[in-house]
């Protein structure tokens, strides 16, 4: 892999990557706050950083949304964001995984241009328990590129991942990572509220789905995935693979629950994982979540943040007060590009014996659909 985005992260972490080499190929040693203090280092868990209380700082709700953007989630996008907004008055925001396969990048681009983070969930969307690092490289900063080159998202904006079915790929992943410029994940489920923690120590949970890291990665963030509790008693990673009763009334209830768990007790940041498809064809769903949402942004301090907001916040933290001016939680980005409008060009390309719609503002059709050994389309 040798496009332009590919080397210029490479070199931009050249010499980090030499200092750390060493102590990463150690194995990580328990997390002693003494000495893994921020903003370069934090342990995780439900303790507050920046040693404030938690009358004094805001809820964080962190809204992710996993795999292709498209026509299909477009409307419940719009009908999400649209109108809503953090107590600073900027419109909430949200990070999107995005993969490859039926995604348009025209609509990425109106995300991003609109606040949103956008970040890779690699281009085939496989299973990667056991991917060398090279092939981690083509997946997640594959699809990167593929952000970058037809969803004009600036290449500096895009620093974290997923993995797909939340199958990492142990140290081989995050060296990878490393390598190329990222500096967080997001794919280790915990059942206990946890700020993000960094990687140079111990996970501070158990390891779900393993292969977990067990060399110690300095630099690297991890945005653990909090799960849900649902009304049966079980509990879930993506909120749409919980149990719900099918009415808005319940479905209101239940996310109100999870929600209070975390502002009444530790207000460690409440997180909420999706596919865009569970709210698909059903109106009963989209009711209840949106009604939950509202109810929650009455309160005066309820930020809806992304994933990179909630690292930053966690190694520079500060008071409500402090907040609503915060430069972290601005919704001015005039270097992005605007919204796609008539600049829209769509084409049908062949793709694994069948037809995929593709659309980008960036680029005009590509001869072939873009896929991980030709990510030019050529």
């Amino acid at each position: 892999m040798r496009s332009w985005v590919l080397l210029l992260a490479a070199v931009a972490v050249a010499s980090g990557e030499r200092a750390n080499r060493t102590k990463r190929q150690a194995g990580a040693e328990h997390c002693d706050p003494a000495f893994c203090q921020i903003p370069d280092c934090y342990c995780g868990g439900k303790e507050i950083p920046g040693g404030f209380s938690a009358d004094q700082i805001p809820q964080f709700v962190m809204l992710t949304f996993d795999d292709a953007v498209n026509d299909l989630n477009k409307q419940f996008y719009e009908d999400l964001f649209g109108g809503r907004f953090n107590p600073n008055g900027c419109p909430i925001k949200s990070t999107f995984y995005v993969s490859h396969e039926w995604t348009d990048y025209a609509q990425v681009q109106d995300l991003y241009a609109d606040g949103h983070e956008i970040a890779s969930h690699t281009v085939t969307h496989s299973f990667g328990t056991n991917f060398n690092e090279e092939k981690w490289a083509n997946e997640v900063v594959g699809e990167a590129e593929l952000l970058v080159r037809f969803g004009g998202v600036n290449p500096a904006d895009i620093k974290g991942m997923r993995a797909p079915f939340l199958a990492v790929g142990g140290d081989k992943m995050f060296n990878m990572l490393s390598r190329y410029g990222f500096y967080y994940d997001s794919s280790m489920p915990t059942g206990s509220p946890s700020w993000p923690y960094s990687l140079e120590y111990k996970m501070p949970h158990s390891c779900s789905v393993t292969p977990c890291p067990g060399n110690s990665h300095p630099g690297m963030w991890e945005v653990p995935m909090k799960t849900l509790q649902d009304v049966r008693g079980g509990s879930c990673s993506m909120a749409d693979g919980c149990f719900y009763t099918e009415d808005a009334d319940s479905i209101q209830k239940i996310f109100t629950q999870n929600f209070l768990e975390h502002y009444t007790k530790s207000k460690a940041p409440f997180p909420l994982f999706f596919h865009a498809a569970w709210f698909f064809n059903r109106a009963h769903r989209k009711e209840g979540f949106l009604k939950f949402i509202d109810s929650i942004l009455a309160l005066p301090d309820v930020y809806f943040v992304t994933s990179q907001e909630l690292i930053a916040w966690t190694r520079y933290p500060e008071p409500l007060p402090a907040v609503h001016s915060s430069p972290i939680f601005h919704c001015n980005f005039p270097n992005r590009p605007g919204r796609c409008g008539r600049k829209k060009k769509q084409c049908q390309l062949k793709h694994k014996g069948d037809t995929r719609q593709w659309a980008s503002c960036q680029q005009s059709c590509p001869n072939r659909y873009p896929w991980v050994n030709n990510l030019n389309g050529e």
